[in-house]
């Protein structure tokens, strides 16, 4: 789990991932990686029994940070902004109890209700069913593929774009049905659905055609200072 700054959700993250009610349906370990957070968000994770490991900032190193020693077989990449149901652990433990099953990605919930959310949804589940799972559809994968892939570029924004690639060429992703996410619906509501869905569409047209993550980095952070630590997965 990559943070920075998110002491207002650690609580409440930790205390569902390491404490259900169901052992099969808690987390053998939870590895954060940290981008220098000030808040108090590591001293809380501590308390709480997670691993921190300090990175530099940037989505693409904390996820790599955080995901170096990992002791278990499974892989859960979480946004701090996210979060787990109660069940949805159990139920990845169901389905990779399938030797064949490599790689998976959990179906979206958008905590927000309409038509607009339900479309994100849906085209959310149906991207990562073609194996390019961003960061709120929480890729779930078996460490030794991970560590064959070689783990998460130090990019400063499409490091799943750029590891999603490379993980398709060598294994399926699969959604997985009974286990979803939900996803913190702050970004459209703080920026409105139209602009910033628009924006996100622009930059990954601009970083297909080439352009270095670095620059479109950079002119997120003109266009969204304040938002850059909760931005979008895609744009962290």
């Amino acid at each position: 789990m990559p943070t920075l700054d998110e002491r207002a959700r650690i609580d409440a993250q930790l205390e569902r991932l390491l404490r259900a009610p169901a052992p099969e349906d808690r987390a053998d370990e939870v590895r954060i990686g940290d981008g220098g957070s000030v808040d108090g968000t590591c001293a809380a994770a501590l308390a709480l029994g997670a691993v921190v490991v300090p990175s530099e900032r940037g989505r693409g190193r904390q996820l790599a940070a955080a995901a170096r020693g990992a002791a278990g077989d499974l892989l859960v990449f979480l946004h701090a902004d996210n979060r787990l149901p109660l069940g949805a652990l159990a139920a990845i433990r169901r389905a990779f109890a399938d030797p064949l099953l490599a790689a998976a990605a959990l179906s979206q919930r958008i905590d927000a209700q309409g038509w607009f959310f339900r479309a994100v949804e849906r085209a959310a589940d149906a991207r990562a069913r073609r194996g390019m799972v961003y960061g709120d559809s929480t890729l779930v994968m078996r460490r030794p593929l991970y560590e064959q892939l070689g783990g998460f570029a130090p990019l400063e924004l499409f490091e799943d774009v750029e590891f999603s690639r490379r993980l398709r060429r060598v294994a399926r992703v699969r959604v997985l049905g009974d286990a979803c996410v939900v996803v913190d619906a702050r970004r459209w509501r703080s920026e409105g659905r139209a602009r910033a869905t628009l924006r996100n569409w622009g930059l990954r047209a601009a970083y297909e055609l080439g352009a270095p993550p670095s620059v479109l980095a950079r002119w997120y952070k003109l266009h969204a200072p304040e938002r850059w630590s909760s931005a979008p997965p895609e744009l962290r």
